[in-house]
């Protein structure tokens, strides 16, 4: 068998024949055959041959039927069960041209042959093989990974399968790879032989088709028989979605591609920063990086801010000024990477972190603490790519010696924030969806003390929970995995 889509043999046999076929025909596991005024049916699943009589011939699924030109007979020889079993089921005399599929024929998907006799009646005849469910007659086409595109253009294709015979209607259902929930269902109508089926990578819950976050997914295809003769067909598979509405936190991963998994933005000693590729393990590899930079600035990761699917990071400068540059899917921050200047007098805050969406718009949102008063202002996203007007929404947080943006912490879709006072005991503060923030929960107590550097950094345990990591006083990185219910797990080294 020769795969005509891939270009490769798939699969080689032997027919048992003592002579080369002249001609062969498939339908599902059976080969039929003939040479030489000899014929047969190969099962391709019990590995043999039968014989059946050699004549114009047409394959059904477990049966052939043969034209007998000499007796003009129609003749079924049923081959399902390994042993052949033939007989006449009507008269067809030889019009000395061919009458297969003019006058008679069989039905290749299901279990029935045709003839038209000589007063022009009709004749359905039941070859007596129960009807097969429908089946893939070859390896289903995959894709390992999908663009995410507009509803209403033409989406990648996510798989294409061969059908045994036709369906009635068809499911997409896919599900997130991280939580098991499903995100997305798409439906189709009847088809015939090949079956490709796209996926555009849309939030099928939200009115406006909102792209689904970059990373893993699982899907189901379920294909229902248009006889209805056995349960629905499923074919199943993962797929990475690209370009899709970016992860928190997530710049950069294999293949260049930001992959569903946070990274975590270091600046070193010489002015380089770099993306610490997540690798859904909890662990970090590869820096994508950019030199040049001063030590003094201050780099916020944010989310997207100019629309094109690809996470942003703001940058204050030692002049006060704050920018947001634009990075590139998959690139790292370097000192010409283009930006969008966002005001000046940002010196006046000594913590600027994202939470996430604070404010139930779907764009991320800058919390600024400003040094002279301890006050905390929300700078939310506006839709052209800059901030708002800042808008004070607590007072009196000088007391906080970490205060950290931690993306949705529990679940509720909104951005929290993390706060640990001098006393070692850390807070969080739930986000309520519009701008501000509820009562603080205590998380930990005696927490914290020796670190001197407090991160969120999405997921990166591949478990769709946000993380976090911290930096001691000597130099170890910890990670503490979100448990998806405002709390932590144990730290790792």
């Amino acid at each position: 068998a020769y795969d005509l889509t891939s270009r490769r043999t798939t699969e080689t046999l032997t027919t048992g024949a003592d002579c080369t076929p002249t001609e062969l025909q498939a339908v599902g596991r059976w080969l039929y055959w003939t040479c030489d005024g000899k014929a047969g049916v190969y099962d391709r699943t019990a590995r043999k041959s039968v014989p059946v009589p050699a004549g114009e011939a047409k394959l059904g699924d477990g049966f052939v039927v043969t034209h007998d030109k000499e007796a003009g007979e129609l003749t079924l020889t049923t081959v399902a069960d390994g042993t052949p079993v033939g007989r006449v089921i009507g008269d067809l005399p030889d019009t000395g041209v061919s009458q297969r599929d003019v006058r008679w024929t069989v039905d290749e998907s299901g279990a029935n042959a045709a003839y038209v006799d000589d007063q022009e009646q009709i004749h359905l005849v039941p070859s007596g093989v129960p009807q097969q469910p429908l089946r893939l007659l070859a390896p289903a086409h995959n894709a390992s990974t999908v663009r995410a595109e507009q509803v209403g253009t033409t989406p990648d294709t996510l798989t294409s399968v061969l059908l045994s015979k036709p369906s009635a209607s068809w499911r997409l259902t896919v599900r997130s790879k991280e939580t098991g929930k499903v995100v997305d269902t798409r439906d189709g109508d009847a088809a015939r032989g090949e079956l490709s089926v796209g996926w555009f990578g849309v939030d099928s819950k939200t009115p406006e088709g909102v792209f689904l976050p970059n990373g893993p997914y699982d899907w189901t295809l379920s294909v229902a028989p248009a006889d209805g003769v056995g349960p629905p067909l499923e074919v199943r598979g993962s797929v990475r979605l690209a370009y899709g509405s970016p992860a928190r936190h997530d710049h950069v991963g294999p293949g260049g591609l930001p992959d569903g998994t946070g990274d975590l933005l270091t600046l070193s000693s010489s002015g380089a920063f770099a993306f610490q590729q997540g690798t859904g393990k909890g662990t970090f590899s590869g820096t994508p990086s950019g030199k040049g930079w001063s030590t003094n600035v201050v780099a916020v990761p944010f989310g997207d801010l100019n629309k094109d699917r690809c996470n942003d990071v703001l940058v204050r400068m030692p002049d006060g000024s704050l920018r947001g540059y634009r990075i590139p899917c998959g690139q790292g921050l370097t000192t010409s990477t283009p930006y969008t200047r966002l005001g000046s007098g940002w010196n006046a805050y000594n913590v600027l972190t994202s939470p996430g969406d604070l404010t139930g718009d779907r764009r991320p949102d800058l919390l600024a603490r400003k040094a002279s008063t301890g006050d905390l202002y929300l700078f939310a996203s506006k839709s052209d790519g800059t901030l708002a007007a800042g808008r004070k929404i607590r007072s009196g947080w000088k007391s906080y010696t970490k205060i950290v943006g931690a993306g949705d912490l529990n679940g509720d879709g909104f951005g929290d924030v993390l706060a640990r006072d001098g006393s070692g005991t850390l807070y969080r503060y739930d986000g309520l969806g519009n701008g501000l923030l509820k009562d603080r929960v205590k998380v930990f107590s005696n927490w914290g003390g020796t670190y001197n550097a407090i991160v969120g950094v999405g997921d990166i345990t591949g478990d769709g929970k946000a993380d976090i990591v911290a930096r001691d006083t000597a130099g170890n990185l910890y990670r503490q995995t979100g448990n998806g219910s405002g709390s932590f797990a144990a730290r790792v080294k």
